[in-house]
């Protein structure tokens, strides 16, 4: 297939939509400059975490990094794994007839019994009420069957992100302490479907044949730098031998997670918090493509050097070190700024290019719909309340002031020590430059001859060590520093690998405290991916077929047909509390076996549940449900029954001494009776 790529210097775009197009570009470049001081700030933070140093210290001066310790140790403690995603059904009344009390059904089913007894006409109102109840129950089983479809699902498509989605979440987690927000984009791939933000997400053969496409069309074009004897030409014909070899091409279609750079998503001025957009009209994501890349993904050639219908940006320039291609290694400057403005009162997407008069593709609606229609969400900390900041300050920000005081107290203290090196005086003249060098610089127990030392005369008259002031170490003391800096992020010692002088008890006040802030951003954390998983159910349900789900979690898979509306009213996804972060099974397994004994005595509660409970506290990676299977008793009554059927015999034919064979009562001391039998098998349980 070759691609005949149209011009852009050929297309007579009507005034209206180039009037449609520069208003846009004029709000984002608007918004650009109004979040200019915020984007700088955010660069100068990621600078202060790599390197612990302001741009204007010199790399020779003392530096101690603590903020990248601090970020790393938060880090570790907000995102530890991957969150485990439930299925809830919604609080909705599904039986008509039954109020929910037991005695109701007990009543109709004896009235149906004793009609039937009494062969007479079965009563309607109670038949009704049976009726209703199986109905509601086996939708709720429906429900409950879907609700584990859409679980295995997202935790498909979880474990299929690639980069890993892991690594990934913690890349946006170290953006939100480090640059004050952090980005998460929900959105959809389908087959042979590209899109430039996709592009290093899908790893399969989707980006390869466009680029093989995009070498044809440059060679059918006549392109100027596309020749038969030119390095692409000999590229396509490599690319296309290896396709060949290839037997299976693999195209993939599903959910997908993107997650933008703190610097790369440009709000409406008018929003008030990041947290859900509200206020914003549009959000747009900004993209650096070469001209090539925007032929493969759009099928337009926006002109190439002193050719171009756009406004070009240089890899060395300020503009582009905002948002830098990882993957561009050489230096280029006709690269392409992509704007994808997300429009909430039109619904649609436009996607355009800085200085280019039209859009790359007709606006439609964005990939993903939603109900907040904004697919990008924003993970933020240290959320307060201004009149003129949307963005709140980061972490790094907060302790940057003691960072740089204490890079510049050992400074100091370092020329302090410097100075205090051994130094002599000795009169001008006395001493030749040959004498100088020969003291400065001897070798360990070298005889040294001074022209100018007069034989009988001490060294000491000629010489003479200079005098220091000594090193006050309260001078250069960073304690206080470091208060300062457990005060405004909220750490403490251990956080940073260190020990002071307190108390168990001051120690335990302090980690208290810690651990309390820390559990409220973790709810935060908690928050955000709750309504990353919600939607991500909603997308699935809308844009999955019954076949495709099957194929990817298994034929068991239940996957509604009714519309997306009406299940949206039934079910939906949410994140357990806490899964993301380290498990604290000791302290879990602990309230366990204070709660086990009285779990076992309640009556009605299930043995499986009891047993999920349990084998959750020591490992949430296990599924109960490969192990259970109906209708079988317990491990320990079948080897019971088995020891029973082979074993027991009359004591009388066990010959004279059978009869101490016989089962003996238990004394009152061995636990005999009920709560004897209940509690062990508590302790069993636990």
């Amino acid at each position: 297939m070759v691609v005949m790529y149209v011009k852009a210097a050929d297309l007579e775009t009507p005034e209206a939509r180039q009037a449609l197009c520069e208003s846009m570009q004029g709000k984002v470049r608007q918004a650009k400059k109004h979040f200019k001081t915020d984007f700088d700030q955010m660069l100068e933070d990621m600078e202060m975490a790599m390197t612990g140093r302001t741009r204007n210290w010199k790399k020779s001066c003392y530096t101690v990094n603590i903020t990248q310790r601090f970020v790393r140790q938060k880090v570790a403690a907000l995102y530890a794994k991957n969150p485990r995603a439930i299925a809830k059904r919604k609080h909705r009344m599904v039986y008509k007839m039954w109020d929910g009390d037991s005695q109701s059904i007990q009543m109709a089913q004896a009235q149906i019994q004793m009609a039937q007894e009494a062969k007479m006409p079965l009563p309607e109102e109670a038949m009704a009420l049976m009726q209703d109840i199986q109905e509601g129950n086996a939708k709720s089983r429906m429900m409950d069957r879907v609700g584990e479809s859409m679980e295995k699902l997202y935790r498909y498509y979880t474990d299929e992100q690639q980069p890993s989605f892991k690594a990934q979440m913690k890349k946006c987690v170290r953006s939100a302490v480090q640059t004050s927000v952090g980005y998460i984009k929900i959105g959809f791939q389908r087959e042979m479907d590209l899109s430039p933000d996709n592009r290093a997400k899908i790893q399969d053969f989707a980006t390869r044949l466009a680029h093989i496409e995009r070498l044809q069309g440059d060679l059918e074009n006549d392109e100027n730098s596309v020749t038969p004897d030119s390095a692409e030409a000999e590229e396509l014909k490599l690319a296309m031998a290896q396709m060949e070899q290839e037997k299976e091409i693999i195209l993939r279609e599903g959910l997908v997670f993107d997650f933008p750079s703190s610097t790369s998503i440009i709000p409406d001025p008018r929003c008030t918090c990041l947290t859900g957009w509200m206020g914003a009209d549009w959000l747009t994501e900004e993209l650096f493509m070469t001209p090539n890349e925007i032929k493969e993904f759009f099928n337009i050639d926006i002109g190439m050097e002193g050719n171009q219908t756009y406004n070009q940006y240089s890899t060395t320039g300020d503009e582009y070190n905002r948002n830098p291609r990882n993957d561009l290694a050489d230096e280029q400057s006709n690269m392409a700024c992509v704007w994808v403005f997300y429009h909430k009162p039109s619904g649609l997407k436009y996607t355009m290019v800085d200085g280019y008069r039209d859009f790359l593709e007709e606006p439609e609606a964005p990939d993903v719909t939603l109900e907040r229609f904004f697919p990008v969400y924003a993970l933020c900390y240290n959320q307060l309340e201004h009149s003129k900041k949307l963005f709140p300050p980061s972490d790094v920000r907060l302790m940057a002031d003691q960072q740089m005081e204490m890079n510049r107290t050992r400074e100091s203290m370092r020329e302090h020590r410097m100075a205090n090196r051994p130094g002599y005086a000795t009169p001008r003249g006395s001493m030749s430059i040959e004498d100088k060098a020969n003291l400065g610089s001897h070798p360990s127990n070298a005889v040294i001859e001074i022209d100018g030392l007069v034989p009988g005369q001490k060294v000491a008259d000629m010489l003479q060590a200079l005098p220091k002031i000594g090193v006050d170490p309260n001078l250069y003391d960073t304690s206080q520093l470091m208060n300062d800096v457990f005060l405004a992020v909220g750490a403490n010692e251990s956080t940073f690998g260190t020990t002071s002088g307190a108390t168990a008890t001051e120690s335990s006040i302090a980690e208290a405290n810690r651990t309390g802030a820390l559990e409220a951003e973790i709810d935060e954390l908690n928050d955000f991916l709750t309504d990353i998983a919600r939607d991500a159910g909603q997308v699935m349900l809308a844009e999955l077929s019954k076949e495709t789900v099957r194929e990817l979690i298994g034929q068991g898979a239940i996957w509604p047909d009714m519309s997306q509306e009406n299940i949206q009213k039934e079910i939906y996804l949410d994140v357990v509390a806490g899964s993301n972060g380290r498990p604290n099974r000791a302290q879990r397994q602990q309230a366990l076996q204070q709660l086990v004994p009285f779990l076992i005595q309640v009556p009605g509660v299930s043995p499986e549940w009891l047993a999920k409970l349990l084998i959750e506290a020591v490992d949430d990676s296990i599924d109960l449900s490969e192990a259970i299977a109906g209708n079988l008793p317990s491990i320990m009554t079948m080897n019971n029954q088995t020891q029973a059927t082979g074993a027991e015999q009359d004591p009388n034919a066990q010959g004279g001494a059978g009869a101490n064979n016989a089962a003996q009562p238990a004394e009152p001391s061995q636990g005999a009776g009920p709560q004897g039998n209940r509690d062990r098998q508590a302790m069993a349980a636990v």
